[in-house]
């Protein structure tokens, strides 16, 4: 697809995948690069993170730098024996440098984020109030590898649990849509139980993927992110290289 083809503005579905995450900076650097305005944002998990942070004002090269720094590992403690594996410093000054802002209101940009509430077992899309950081580091609480948040007698973890990819937020605003998923299909058959109930939760997980992504102007999910590990740090720069080559293709 050639520039003068592509939406001058879109909307961003940044779909949950943890370490992943760094894929969606890569396809956002080259929006940026080419002046592409972002104009709304939904996301979960990883996604929510960094729409917050763009939303906020940050670039994604600005974003990139402060997740690979070891300033921002420092902020997951390990806290065995509570019913979860790490406890995140949400008081943390490397949060601040991401998420700056008290309040949905305050954004530059429209947000929604998605976290799921544990006693309702429902989805919860937020986009207003003055839990923004809170909220947003719900969405990210992984369960239970990451201690859940308590907020106002509810409880919160990963919106990624029910909702990780969250298109839906963003039809109001009737413009194109680039939804990114960081969980392509697994072309694998599975060797043990174990391998076989990943694959299955994988696979009901990807019904619903093939579904919203025909709400997307464009739809981004390469396969190559199942050679990047969720949960390592190692593999940020790949992930980012990754991204920016997707959408070089498209726009160049």
């Amino acid at each position: 697809m050639k520039k003068s083809e592509f939406p001058k503005e879109v909307a961003l579905c940044l779909s949950g995948g943890a370490a992943r995450g760094a894929y969606h900076l890569g396809v956002i650097s080259v929006l940026q690069e080419h002046n592409i305005g972002i104009k709304a944002i939904s996301g979960t998990s990883i996604g929510a993170l960094i729409g917050a942070s763009l939303a906020c004002g940050r670039s994604a090269d600005d974003i990139f730098n402060v997740l690979k720094s070891k300033e921002f590992r420092r902020v997951f403690k390990l806290s065995l024996g509570k019913g979860y594996i790490f406890k995140i410093d949400y008081a943390a000054k490397v949060i601040e440098k991401l998420i700056d802002r008290a309040a949905f209101e305050e954004l530059s940009i429209p947000l929604s984020v998605c976290v799921c509430d544990v006693a309702d077992e429902s989805a919860l899309h937020c986009s207003r109030g003055e839990d923004l950081k809170e909220l947003v580091l719900a969405s990210c609480s992984i369960a239970p590898l990451f201690q859940p948040v308590s907020l106002h007698g509810k409880i919160y973890v990963d919106g990624g649990v029910v909702d990780n990819f969250p298109v839906e937020e963003l039809q109001k605003y009737n413009m194109p849509i680039i939804g990114i998923n960081l969980h392509p299909k697994q072309r694998y058959i599975p060797k043990s139980i174990f391998g076989w109930l990943k694959k299955n939760i994988h696979t009901a997980w990807q019904s619903q993927y093939y579904k919203k992504s025909e709400l997307c102007h464009l739809y981004l999910s390469n396969e190559k992110l199942n050679d990047v590990k969720i949960f390592s740090f190692r593999d940020l720069d790949k992930a980012y290289a990754l991204g920016v080559e997707d959408m070089r293709e498209i726009l160049c």
